[in-house]
Parts: C-alpha cells; structure tokens; sequence
C-alpha cells in the first residue's frame, strides 16, 4: 500500500473517487473547486494499493479568526471496502494535517447509520462521534434518496397515486416544463431565487456563486435548470446537478403561480428523467426536514412527506465525527458552534456564517407540493 498523497488533476481525482462505494457530488473535483468561489481551500487526499484507490477524502479548509484552520470532509473519507481501507485511513489524516495543520477534522460521511462498517476505521484514527444531529454548516444527516433504477413506469409505481396523477394530467392542467444547460436559463433561475428569497425571508446564494457553480460542472453536461410554467406563466425553476451515479437537487424557487398547482411534482419528474438518461441509478432530495422519526406535527412534515411520495426513502447517515489535533482551541471551537447552533438560521444567513454552510441548497425551502 502506497502513503497517502496530494492529488493536484481533475480527471485523476475524479476517477479515484468514482472507484470508492457510495461517492457523492461532495467529493468531486468540481465542488471543491466551485467552494473556493466563497472563501474555502481545498486539499485532496489518496491512499492507493496495487494502482487502486482504496481512501480518499476532499478536504475543505477555512481559518477561523484568532483560532486556525477547521478541516471538514463533507460526504467523506471515501473507503473501499475491505481491510485495506481501515489501515489506509490513519495515513490519510496525518498527510492532510501535514499538509494543513489544523484544529479538527471532521467528517460526515454519507453511509447508512445501521450499516455502520466505517464506525471501526474511524474510531481507530482517532475520531471521535459527536452527538449533535444536525449541524448549521455542515451535511445534513437525514436525507430523501429516490431509486431510479427500472423503466419510467417503475418510477411512477413507486410513487403515490396522487402524486401519479400530478405528473399524467399535468399538461392538461397548463402546465408545461422546459430543461436547458446554458447559462442564460441559470441566470433567469437566480433572479428568480431572489424574488423568492426576498418573498420568504431567507438569504440566496450571490450570482458569482452560482456563476462559479455552473462553470463547474456545465463542462461535463452535469447541471439542468428546469422551468415549469402554469398557464405559460413561469411559476418555479430547479436547479440540479448530477456526478457518476447521482444525481442532486441543488436550487429551487417559485412564485405564487405554483400556489396550490402541482408544478413542482413536474419539475422533479423531469429531473429524474434527465437523471436516468445520464446514467445516474439515485436521486438526492436533499433533507427530510424533520426530526428522525418524522412526525406530523412537525413545521417540516409536508416537505417530507412530498418527498416521499415521490418515492423517496429516507435515510439516516452515520453521525458526524472529528478528529482533534489542537483540544483547547477545539474546545473554543466547538462552544462557538454549540452556541450557533440556537441561533435562528435567518440570523445566521444575515451574520453571513451561511459562507460556512455545506448544507443542500434547500430546494426543500419552497412548499411546491399541493395538498
């Protein structure tokens, strides 16, 4: 087994990545890069044996004033299995801290929490669990993930009737939708996001941003904005991307055309579509927006349960973790985070912490669904 080494080439890093079980757009070469555009660095690490990657973490680096630099890996380490990986991993994070030095690494891997085989590896390089459940900067842990295996009447068949139906008489219903890739169509999406941000009080990503975003992954045909119109009116856009095999929803919008219209059921049907074209075998939704397990009382039950019957499942991932090389300045680290954590989100995007934020673009934040 070789020693864990810095990858500086796109399509190297790429494939690496693409070769570890459950790969997420997180670790892609293009998100890293499209992180920079608000304030990250990136380090990308690999272990290989035999010519084979068998652990590999893209690592985001941001300094904290008067405290250093926070590490965090969102959807990774990457391992292969066997054990291999499990000896590759202490290499790993020594050859990313070599290169960084910082105060904590962590980690939110996007592996089922009852199928908790990476537990042991990282246990074993010196993480440690966390107890929070959701963190304000960081990967959600309870996620959608609709199957887009089988023919687009299996799609249909795991969807619930109502939902169904929205997607078969939705054209005779005026409504209409239209998917394009080129730049334009992303700017018409980030004007609308602004009026629909402005509308529900939330902050949206800046056009630079997005600008960055599309010149990312546009490259390799992986970003699809979809517009649904009710009546030719434009009602509510969506952005998503995809890489290897999964596909997300990033973005999404709306005005009050979409009120009570089943637009958004469209939009996610076509995104699937485009998906499934592409190759890709799963469909991040992104968050529940709800406890685990979710109940009905809940300000977010609605989002998850359009969600679901879109046919997606939820999913719990493995905690977060960290790895602590500095225990007093991560002590004051994480009394701020803990602290933050009780601040409302709407302060939060105001404060500008939302530069920290690798949570889902929220798409979720639009209530598309109706009843």
């Amino acid at each position: 087994m070789s020693d864990a080494r810095l990858v500086e080439r796109r399509e190297e890093w790429n494939a690496l990545v693409l070769a570890l079980p459950r790969v997420d757009f997180r670790q892609s070469w293009q998100w890293g890069a499209f992180r920079t555009s608000d304030g990250w660095a990136v380090v990308r690490a690999a272990v290989l044996a035999g010519g084979q990657s068998v652990a590999a973490a893209q690592v985001l680096v941001r300094r904290l004033p008067g405290l250093g630099r926070i590490l965090y890996a969102p959807r990774g380490p990457l391992l292969a299995d066997g054990p291999d990986a499990a000896a590759a991993l202490p290499r790993l994070v020594e050859r990313v801290n070599r290169e960084i030095g910082a105060i904590f690494l962590r980690v939110s891997p996007g592996t089922d929490h009852e199928a908790p085989d990476l537990v042991a590896p990282l246990q074993a390089s010196g993480f440690v669990p966390l107890p929070d459940f959701w963190s304000v900067w960081n990967a959600p842990r309870n996620v959608m993930r609709l199957d887009l295996t089988g023919s687009e009447p299996d799609l249909l068949g795991r969807m619930a009737r109502k939902r169904r139906q929205h997607v078969s008489t939705g054209v005779r219903k005026g409504i209409s939708t239209e998917l394009a890739t080129d730049l334009a169509a992303l700017r018409r999406f980030h004007e609308l996001h602004v009026e629909h941000g402005r509308r529900n009080g939330y902050p949206v990503p800046s056009w630079p941003v997005l600008e960055a975003l599309y010149h990312e992954f546009s490259a390799d045909d992986a970003l699809a904005v979809i517009s649904g119109r009710v009546r030719k009116e434009l009602a509510a856009m969506l952005v998503g991307i995809r890489f290897g095999p999964m596909a997300h929803t990033l973005y999404m919008a709306t005005t009050p055309a979409a009120y009570r219209t089943p637009v958004g059921d469209l939009l996610h049907w076509e995104l699937m579509r485009w998906a499934r074209a592409a190759g890709c075998v799963e469909l991040d939704l992104g968050s529940s927006c709800t406890d685990v397990p979710p109940t009905e009382t809940h300000p977010g039950y609605g989002i998850y349960r359009f969600k679901s019957e879109l046919g997606a499942r939820l999913t719990v991932c493995l905690g977060y973790h960290d790895r602590v090389f500095a225990p007093l300045r991560y002590r004051v680290a994480r009394l701020i985070e803990t602290r933050a954590h009780r601040v409302d989100r709407r302060l939060l995007g105001r404060l500008r912490l939302g530069a920290l934020d690798e949570r889902d673009g929220a798409p979720e934040r639009a209530a598309l669904a109706p009843s």
